[in-house]
Formats: C-alpha cells, sequence, structure tokens
C-alpha cells in the first residue's frame, strides 16, 4: 500500500474511481434521481471533471496504491482553500448539462447548506475519500486519512468533514474525529464531523 499525491495524468483514472465510489450513495441518489447506476456514474463523473483539476491546483490530491494500481483518492485542503476557485464559465455550463441541471441545481443547493455549517475559524477540509469497490475493507481509506492527517497535524490544524453514510462514522471516529452536528439533505441524514487541532 502506497500514498502519494496524484500525477495530472491520471486525473481521468481518479475522477473514474470517484464516480463508481459514490454512486450508490444515499445523498448521491437522492439530488441525481436516476434509477440506474451507470447514469448516476456519468453524473457524477462530469461534477468531477470539473472538480478534480481544480482540487490538484488549490488543495491535496492523494492517491493510494495497491499492486501499482489506483485503489483510492482522497481531495482536501488547506485553511481558507475551499471552496475551490470556480473553473471557466464554458467548464461550469458543460458540467451542468452533462451532471443533468436538476441534479446540478441540487448539488449546488447542497454545497451552499455544508458551507454554512463549517466553523468559521481556520481547519482542513476532507472534501471527498472514495476507494475502488474491489479494494474496500484493505485499508486504502485508512491510510490515504492517515497521510493526510498527518499533514495537518504536522500544522497543527484541525479538520472538519462530512458524511452521508452511517457506516462512515466508526471509521473517522477512530482517526479522531467527533460528531459535532447533522442536517437533512433532501430527505437524507448528513453528520458534520470535526476533529481537534494536535501537535
Amino acid at each position: 500500500m502506497a500514498v502519494n499525491p496524484l500525477p495530472e495524468g491520471e486525473g481521468r483514472d481518479a475522477v473514474r474511481l470517484l464516480a463508481e465510489a459514490f454512486a450508490d450513495n444515499p445523498l448521491n441518489r437522492a439530488v441525481i434521481r436516476r434509477p440506474s447506476r451507470a447514469s448516476r456514474v456519468r453524473s457524477n463523473a462530469w461534477g468531477l471533471a470539473v472538480q478534480l483539476p481544480q482540487a490538484l491546483r488549490h488543495g491535496a490530491v492523494l492517491a493510494g496504491r495497491r499492486q501499482g494500481r489506483l485503489a483510492g483518492v482522497l481531495l482536501g485542503a488547506a485553511p481558507w482553500a475551499h471552496p475551490f476557485p470556480a473553473p471557466s464559465l464554458p467548464r461550469r455550463v458543460a458540467s451542468s448539462l452533462g451532471q443533468g441541471l436538476g441534479a446540478a441545481e441540487r448539488w449546488g443547493q447542497a454545497f451552499e447548506t455544508l458551507l454554512a455549517r463549517r466553523p468559521p475559524d481556520a481547519h482542513w477540509y476532507l472534501s471527498l475519500l472514495g476507494v475502488a469497490s474491489e479494494s474496500r475493507g484493505l485499508g486504502v481509506g485508512g491510510a490515504l486519512l492517515a497521510a493526510w492527517l498527518a499533514q495537518v497535524d504536522a500544522a497543527g490544524g484541525a479538520a472538519w468533514l462530512e458524511t452521508d453514510d452511517p457506516r462512515n462514522l466508526s471509521f473517522y471516529r477512530r482517526a479522531g474525529f467527533e460528531v459535532r452536528g447533522e442536517l437533512e439533505l433532501f430527505s437524507v441524514p448528513v453528520w458534520l464531523l470535526g476533529r481537534r487541532a494536535r501537535g
């Protein structure tokens, strides 16, 4: 198991992995509202194709590999770096059309709601952590999170994230996160988790 920064040339592979990893999440289903998993993956890929380049430029994108193959991806940001700067208008329009206008609008509403609940003080932000289905349960997510939190702790910073999957709560608690709040987005429970500064 190796964790390193994602090279820009592997952006498409990372988009594909993340689009697949989140296709069945409760909030993903509620926002995209398409019964077909393949259509949800395509919708995700359009949004991620715009988000990932911004994360590569302005945040931290870590890749976890097993036997040399991409197995997981983490998108994180230092204090005040997230939300990442908006991409160009043509890219945003293409992404909205590709996602579906309704889904794009609902993602925007979800983003604004979550942004309003983030702490007002400086914090590192975990935007996404996804693991390929064939690599789940093998320590990929834990290795990615530990590598990112090592950067956070080296800077003496607090950290924040949200999750819509109750199975993730124990995973993040083991890393020192505590539930700081809960809300509903499109009838889906979402947990807000924070981690105190260390080091």
